[in-house]
């Protein structure tokens, strides 16, 4: 087998495999999430304050979410809250 014989196989794989992930993938030890509905996700742009931005990023950290799910936990307390008035 000639170089280009040998370079033609080691590239099959494409970038993919040239490619791998940086952070361990921990499957066992994530918790499970509590199933919820599944709605529709609508993409929104709208401008937050930066100390709330990272306060919420740190409480997204803290307990274990995403930061698209503290937004709608808090949207949904804070709708669920002005509703009952």
């Amino acid at each position: 087998m000639g170089k280009r014989d040998l370079l033609k196989d080691s590239m099959k794989g494409g970038l993919n495999s040239l490619l791998s992930s940086t952070t361990p993938s921990y499957t066992e030890d994530k918790p499970a999430k509590v199933a919820t509905e599944k709605e529709t996700a609508v993409h929104c742009n709208f401008l937050i304050n930066k100390s709330i931005h990272t306060r919420m990023k740190y409480l997204a950290i803290d307990k274990n979410m995403s930061l698209k799910d503290i937004v709608n936990e808090a949207m949904k307390e804070y709708l669920d809250k002005y509703e009952k008035k």
